[in-house]
């Protein structure tokens, strides 16, 4: 890693400059770096990041409006630690930043008048409003996190060491689980099954958790209550361990005795079939939508096979089964730089690049009393009386597997060999 640090003469005293330059060497050698990885990784992290920022100064907080830690800070220093803002400016400093820590904020204010007189273009954390309001109120700014996406979306070899390792965490939590489960126990119970194995792995936490049973999992963000699940009730947990601050996240549907009802297995078959085809399809130069709905035809052939489906051409048909999306990034966040990809990049340029970590988590719904009314979301899309008609001509079948839910879900990495990476393999075998 270059330890070098660049200043404007003029603007900070030559005891500033060494303040500025120590602390960052202790910072490094002081252990406050992520453990996990390099400083060689950070570093290059920085310096791709500068060559972006090219003309103008970034201004990079740690920590987020509302008092988190930014993760975009984090990504570009591996510090966990309110206080720091990380400054870029090419044209001044090369690719090489300054570090400035909480008791240096005189020559960082030194250095925000500086910029603001020389009127350089800013490019600002949107995630860091406080800190862009104190002191660049209503300023024009290029949005530093828009180049985030870009980046964090491909992980770099060392992040990908440290998901795979979430990622292995999470599956021994899930298979020790199963194997110390017994009935009478509470979603909790469940729960800290997985818990107590993750800290023997080695995990640092979780990010997030569902153990919902029977018509619970039929709430994609259920959470884990007290309820103690019957033998035979269908169990969806979502659970995603941490390491070094990355996640994992993984979906299984289960049952405590281990045996599915004919109602459980014919979803739960039709849920793997379509995790099967959208996974097998996660390589190189695929596109995302395709592979997404490529994977959901599979679940409305079969849907319509069973008789829930009347139209498998009618988009509120698909809409009423298909409620969310089948994937999305993970890394630093459960959906990591997902909305904004999403928002960002055009469908039609969303394509597996290799080093991108996704999940694959298709999922069908059954919750009680799903047919009374026409849900909310279809609103502006079908008539209350058009549902109703559909509602009353698939009843019946309904009526068999009202009650539970099955989503499955598996960490997939894309590889530049075009192949692809099953870092979970709690479904797929």
């Amino acid at each position: 890693m270059r330890n070098k640090c660049y200043f404007r003469p003029a603007l900070l005293s030559l005891a500033m400059k060494k303040i500025i330059c120590f602390s960052l060497f202790a910072l490094i050698t002081g252990n406050l770096l992520a453990q996990h990885f390099s400083q060689e990784a950070f570093a290059n992290r920085r310096h791709s990041f500068a060559r972006e920022v090219r003309t103008g100064v970034a201004f990079i907080p740690s920590v987020t409006k509302e008092g988190r830690l930014n993760k975009n800070f984090y990504y570009l220093t591996g510090i966990d630690k309110p206080g720091y803002v990380y400054v870029f400016d090419m044209q001044e400093r090369g690719e090489n930043g300054i570090l400035f820590a909480p008791d240096q904020l005189p020559a960082l204010e030194a250095l925000i008048e500086q910029t603001k007189t020389d009127k350089k273009r800013l490019i600002l954390s949107a995630f860091s409003s406080d800190f862009n309001q104190k002191y660049f109120y209503q300023a024009p700014f290029l949005n530093a996190d828009s180049i985030f996406v870009y980046k964090r979306a491909i992980k770099d070899e060392e992040e990908i060491v440290v998901i795979r390792e979430a990622c292995r965490i999470t599956a021994e939590g899930i298979k020790h689980m199963y194997k110390n489960m017994r009935p009478g126990m509470t979603e909790q119970d469940l729960f800290a099954l997985m818990e107590a194995k993750f800290i023997q792995e080695g995990g640092n936490g979780i990010a997030f958790q569902q153990v919902a049973s029977g018509n619970l999992g039929t709430t994609p963000h259920a959470g884990v209550t007290d309820k103690v699940p019957g033998a035979d009730e269908m169990i969806v947990l979502d659970i995603g361990a941490l390491k070094d601050k990355y996640t994992a996240d993984v979906t299984v549907s289960f049952t405590i005795s281990g045996k599915f009802t004919k109602e459980q297995q014919t979803i739960y078959d039709i849920i793997y079939k379509s995790l099967d085809t959208g996974v097998k399809a996660m390589v190189m130069g695929n596109f995302h939508a395709r592979v997404e709905q490529s994977a959901q035809q599979v679940i409305i052939d079969e849907l319509y096979k069973l008789g829930l489906i009347t139209n498998k051409d009618s988009p509120w048909q698909r809409s009423f089964w298909i409620q969310h999306g089948f994937g999305h990034h993970i890394g630093l966040d459960v959906h990591d730089v997902w909305y904004d990809y999403l928002r960002m990049i055009p469908e039609d340029r969303r394509v597996f690049m290799p080093g991108m970590i996704l999940t694959f988590e298709p999922a069908l719904y059954f919750p009680k009393g799903g047919l009374d009314a026409r849900p909310q979301r279809l609103a502006r899309l079908v008539s209350e009386e058009d549902f109703m008609v559909f509602a009353n001509q698939i009843k019946a079948v309904y009526q068999k597997y009202e009650g539970f839910a099955v989503r499955l879900e598996e960490c997939i990495l894309i590889k530049a060999d075009g192949t692809n990476e099953n870092l979970t393999k709690m479904s797929l075998k």
